[in-house]
């Protein structure tokens, strides 16, 4: 049962993530077109193992790049997100590249899915889960017997907790802003969004150790950490911005 005040902050989160629509949609729009969609594709095919006609849930969609790049592959696509605007994106995306997607707008608590998955993969999602734990166990039950989780994510927020981290994070955004670097969003969002941050559980934890340990202690078994993949897909700048926390991917299998 969700409470009251759950429910308040669930809502503050959508139009948190409902102001970022428009953003995030350039950019897997520049995805799309600059290469990094044909890299990401590796990447995924790799982790799944050239795995065929996979039913998959992704998680935390947004404008849908990875539910059309696994759908393109050949796989039975759920993506669900709980901003109204990301699933205007979402099903805008998939109609133009001819997707038949499953979009479904609803709170990742709150879904309760009619058939079990084989996959359920997200990207950069898990750090803004109010109750990872509560999220893993869920995801576990999810899925069918041998079926896997792909969870690709950094230790984004961790400067904001950690007095080491925020020295290396200022170090590293001057360095990108004397290369030209421009933030995403208005000052005022990124102030609401470190807010918001703040009370977030995994803010306060180095990850991936985190995950693993959570993941495994849940039931689920082969779980892999890979890093260093992500120098290919983001810009020289953005490898500046980020280079004390580089993306990971996590892989397990229930």
């Amino acid at each position: 049962m969700t409470t009251a005040s759950e429910q308040q902050l669930a809502k503050e989160h959508r139009a948190y993530w409902d102001k970022g629509a428009d953003i995030y949609d350039g950019i897997i729009h520049n995805e799309f077109t600059n290469g990094a969609y044909e890299k990401w594709e590796l990447i995924i095919s790799r982790l799944l193992k050239d795995k065929k006609g996979l039913k998959v849930l992704d998680v935390g969609t947004g404008p849908c790049f990875f539910g059309i790049l696994l759908s393109r592959l050949g796989h039975d696509v759920t993506a669900i997100d709980s901003s109204p605007e990301m699933i205007a994106k979402a099903k805008k995306n998939a109609a133009h590249f001819g997707c038949p997607i499953q979009i479904i707008e609803t709170d990742i608590f709150e879904f309760n899915p009619v058939e079990p998955f084989d996959l359920i993969i997200s990207r950069n999602v898990t750090w803004f889960l109010t109750n990872p734990v509560r999220a893993y166990r869920n995801w576990h039950s999810w899925l069918n017997e041998g079926g896997d989780v792909i969870i690709f994510d950094g230790n984004w927020n961790l400067f904001l907790t950690d007095p080491k981290e925020a020295f290396l994070q200022k170090l590293a955004q001057q360095e990108a802003v004397e290369q030209g670097y421009i933030p995403y969003r208005t000052e005022d969002e990124i102030a609401e969004g470190h807010d918001f941050a703040l009370a977030l559980p995994l803010s306060y934890v180095k990850r991936p150790m985190w995950d693993v340990d959570m993941l495994k202690h849940i039931g689920f078994t082969q779980v892999q950490v890979w890093q260093g993949f992500d120098a290919d897909i983001l810009r020289q700048i953005e490898q500046v911005l980020n280079q004390h926390k580089p993306m990971f991917a996590i892989t397990a299998t229930k």
